[in-house]
């Protein structure tokens, strides 16, 4: 009888854990960006011009966007992408580009057609998300890139 006791109570105390612990989804704009306020970021929640969500995030002085992709009718969508852009009016040379994705894994570099240098990573999110714990794994992978990538190309 105690034995059960027990489990009752330890289930008691678990499932409240459980059910604020919510995972970071990408169906609308906001469980993105209410990640990124809760870690003190500054966030601005817009559309793009198809009118899927889209961020404009300063976080730890570093200033980058984050588009959703897979979506269905502007929401329900299952994947973003940080991106970063670079005006360096073609001072960056393709070879250098290169080398980056060549020594670099998860964020991948290019030039635009204008010349700047870009920077983006995708991030899979599904339908059921990712935990806030993973996605601060994604967003400090995201957030060294930017930092190691502005480094290497001078910026």
């Amino acid at each position: 009888m105690k034995f059960q006791k027990a489990i009752a109570v330890a289930a008691v105390l678990i499932l409240p854990t459980a059910a604020m612990a919510q995972n970071v989804v990408a169906k609308t704009g906001e469980s993105v960006a209410n990640f990124f306020k809760d870690e003190g970021a500054n966030v601005e929640v817009t559309t793009d011009s198809v009118g899927d969500p889209n961020l404009k995030v300063e976080y730890y002085g570093n200033d980058f966007s984050v588009y959703y992709y897979g979506c269905e009718d502007n929401t329900n969508c299952d994947a973003i992408q940080f991106f970063s852009g670079y005006q360096t009016d073609g001072s960056v040379r393709l070879s250098k580009i290169n080398e980056w994705n060549t020594n670099n894994r998860f964020a991948r570099a290019y030039v635009s057609e204008e010349g700047s240098a870009r920077i983006e990573m995708d991030v899979l999110l599904g339908n059921s998300g990712m935990t806030s714990d993973d996605f601060a794994l994604a967003v400090g992978k995201w957030n060294r890139a930017m930092q190691d990538f502005e480094e290497f190309i001078d910026w």
